[in-house]
């Protein structure tokens, strides 16, 4: 997945060397401990350098996000409010982080 990762705030590539000194968690509102728990910088260095962690956990992370995402749908469905909820989404992804 090339060191990509899919947050509320829309695609975060953590190659980018602006990741390099950020110590956010990818989503701190998160409940999912592979979207809260390690730092940007963290996961630009592990992408950066190949290592094997870096994979698992943003892959961990991007599942953890569709689930939120897609938990989310479901609700805003049942709720009658898909359309609120698609629109915040995508403000979201627009604004970024």
């Amino acid at each position: 997945h090339h060191g990509q990762a899919f947050t509320r705030f829309g695609k975060l590539n953590l190659r980018n060397a602006k990741h390099g000194e950020d110590l956010r968690p990818l989503d701190e509102t998160s409940g999912h401990e592979a979207l809260n728990k390690y730092s940007r910088a963290y996961l630009h260095h592990l992408v950066r350098a190949n290592e094997i962690l870096g994979m698992m956990l943003l892959s961990w992370a991007n599942i953890a996000y569709y689930q939120e995402l897609m938990a989310g749908m479901r609700k805003a469905i049942e709720e009658d409010r898909f359309e609120a909820f698609k629109t915040r989404t995508i403000e979201g992804w627009e604004k970024g982080s």
